[in-house]
């Protein structure tokens, strides 16, 4: 078995590192998170391989994948002869074959978190991941990718037999949120992306004031039918439908927290007419603002 001492680098500090194991040949899962950290490299961190470490026998049958993620400093990446920065929200991975160097900027040293899954060659998300071409993504918001790794990390200590099952999943569950921040990446220079995510912040700050497509479509400085487009474009969804489903989430909070009658909590929100409003509500819900608060709390 591969030795857990073979498997950290010895150049870091301030490091919090758990190690798995190596899965053996004949284990029936396919998917296993074998290390995960988060580690503040030392000025002299270099890293360079030709492949990963040569795991143990047992690990035969296993496609092995890394992923770091640079939370401050800066470093550089030689990752299929293909030479990239490395800065906050740099997040590159890399299979078992893939060779690499990776080195820290001794004036900035990197802090980053890692972690290295096995899996089966063709088990899904890594069927996905091998979409995005060059190994690296520029994360802008790095706070659900940082809230993950933690959570893997403080589950990876709980003294209970579900505690590896549970750090696996939430696992999958961060290399899906990295394929969305991948995608996001895509569009990242793209203006009609920029424009839809001005878009989209105005809606969730906003929703509770906003009363149709025009008003809204007004307030951001664009032709109401290219604000339908863009957003039916990257949300796969009406700008309209959106709005309505915020809209009522927040009124079902009212009913449900503040005791209010129908016929006010659809004057707050706007709506002269309370058919107006149960109509709307009915849409998202399947249900009437009465029907819905009554089934809520049991009478």
């Amino acid at each position: 078995m591969y030795a857990k001492e073979n498997h950290f680098s010895k150049q870091v500090i301030q490091a919090r590192q758990i190690f798995f194991g190596i899965p053996q040949v004949d284990s029936s899962d396919d998917f296993r998170l074998i290390s995960v950290g988060c580690e503040r490299c030392l000025p002299e961190y270099v890293v360079e391989r030709d492949s990963f470490p040569q795991y143990a026998k047992e690990a035969d049958g296993w496609a092995f994948t890394t992923f770091d993620l640079v939370v401050e400093g800066t470093g550089t990446l030689l990752l299929n002869q293909n030479h990239y920065n490395l800065r906050a929200g740099s997040l590159y991975f890399y299979s078992k074959k893939v060779p690499h160097r990776i080195e820290t900027n001794q004036s900035s040293p990197m802090l980053k978190y890692f972690l290295v899954c096995a899996h089966r060659p063709t088990v899904r998300p890594f069927e996905d991941i091998s979409i995005i071409q060059s190994g690296l993504i520029k994360i802008q918001s790095m706070e659900e990718v940082i809230d993950l790794f933690e959570l893997i990390l403080s589950n990876a200590n709980i003294d209970s037999h579900l505690g590896n099952p549970i750090c696996d999943s939430l696992t999958k569950c961060l290399i899906l949120k990295i394929l969305e921040k991948a995608k996001e990446d895509s569009h990242a220079e793209s203006r009609a992306w920029t424009t839809y995510k001005r878009i989209l912040q105005h809606i969730r700050k906003n929703y509770y004031q906003i009363k149709t497509i025009e008003q809204l479509a007004k307030e951001v400085h664009v032709d109401a039918a290219y604000l339908s487009r863009i957003f039916k474009r990257f949300h796969h969804d009406t700008p309209y439908k959106f709005l309505t489903r915020l809209r009522m989430s927040h009124a079902a909070s009212l009913l449900l927290n503040s005791g209010d009658l129908v016929k006010n909590v659809a004057y707050e929100l706007g709506y002269e007419n309370p058919f107006h409003f149960s109509r709307a509500f009915k849409s998202v819900y399947g249900n009437s603002p009465e029907n819905f608060v009554r089934e809520r709390e049991g009478t």
